[in-house]
């Protein structure tokens, strides 16, 4: 078992890039609801900034 590093509770599957939040792994449901978005932002406000 590992724990997420967002969250703090136990997981089994494999594991996700916690990046850019934090320098952990994170389980699946942290991964879709706060990674992703987060990733997603980060872009969005990277292509705003080289205009």
């Amino acid at each position: 078992m590992k724990i997420c590093s967002i969250c703090g509770k136990t997981f089994e599957e494999y594991g996700n890039n916690a990046q850019p939040v934090n320098n952990g792994v994170c389980c699946d449901k942290c991964n879709l609801e706060i990674v992703v978005p987060r990733r997603i932002q980060d872009s969005i406000n990277n292509k705003i900034k080289r205009r």
